[in-house]
């Protein structure tokens, strides 16, 4: 099992975790390959808690697709409950996690059970959010359910090696202090991202040293720099969020005010 701070990834990741005081935690990390990807950062509601991406530099933003990009990434449905995607079917997670009363693994079952369509108003087109993503890469859509006692979910959707959508749920039954799972859309250096190789859809296990939510935030910010040839940079930001006795602490990390 790979330590954190050894590792380097690239592509969108999501984790669930244990510190090695026996505090569970949600990560969220985002990378951008492209400009557009890149002209974003993590923010959080004051309000709800919700973390989600916003836009830092418009006219870069445009020349993507701010359908796919602009979305809740992380989201607390009560103290004992955090959602997160890399997309906007955080919001179908969401909907069946308020209807309390279901497992991590029920939720994104009843998540993805049916096709749910969203209007992409720029290029006037519908698109299904549980399914792969409509971009030239297929991007994979990831999700995880985080609870304060029962087994998280990771869950990957994909194009798998016969040009159809294809799907693995882990549900995470070993889960020890300082050991965390992700899973992420891309696999290989952030030099030369990757898609995911088919057949090769499991959460990657790593141990973790942080503690508090701002030494997480800081490891897993660290995880996704990288990039071999001078400006090569694909990090745009990590976020944490923390299940306290009392709560759940936050910690986000933006490149775009780090400037590193």
């Amino acid at each position: 099992m790979n330590a954190l701070k050894d590792m380097e990834y690239s592509g969108r990741g999501v984790s669930v975790g244990m510190t090695t005081g026996g505090q569970r935690f949600m990560a969220y990390t985002l990378t951008g390959r492209s400009p557009s990807s890149q002209a974003r950062e993590l923010v959080q509601g004051k309000e709800t808690g919700v973390i989600r991406t916003s836009v830092t530099d418009p006219e870069q933003l445009a020349r993507g697709s701010p359908a796919l990009l602009i979305y809740p990434a992380m989201v607390p449905v009560n103290d004992g409950l955090v959602v997160a995607s890399n997309g906007a079917q955080t919001k179908l997670l969401y909907s069946v996690a308020k209807r309390g009363g279901l497992s991590p693994e029920a939720i994104v079952a009843r998540a993805f059970q049916f096709p749910s369509w969203e209007y992409d108003q720029k290029d006037d087109r519908w698109i299904d959010l549980t399914t792969y993503e409509p971009d030239s890469n297929a991007t994979p859509r990831i999700s995880a359910v985080l609870h304060r006692t029962r087994d998280p979910v990771l869950d990957i959707v994909y194009k798998n090696d016969k040009g159809k959508q294809d799907s693995n749920l882990t549900l995470v039954h070993e889960f020890s202090p300082g050991q965390a799972f992700m899973i992420t859309t891309y696999s290989g250096g952030n030099e030369s991202p990757l898609l995911l190789p088919f057949g090769d859809q499991e959460p990657l296990e790593m141990s973790v040293a942080g503690e508090t939510v701002d030494e997480l935030a800081a490891e897993f910010y660290a995880a996704i720099a990288g990039g071999s040839k001078p400006g090569d940079n694909f990090r745009v930001s990590a976020a944490v969020m923390l299940m306290r006795n009392n709560g759940i602490d936050t910690a986000i990390i933006n490149r775009s005010t780090r400037g590193d």
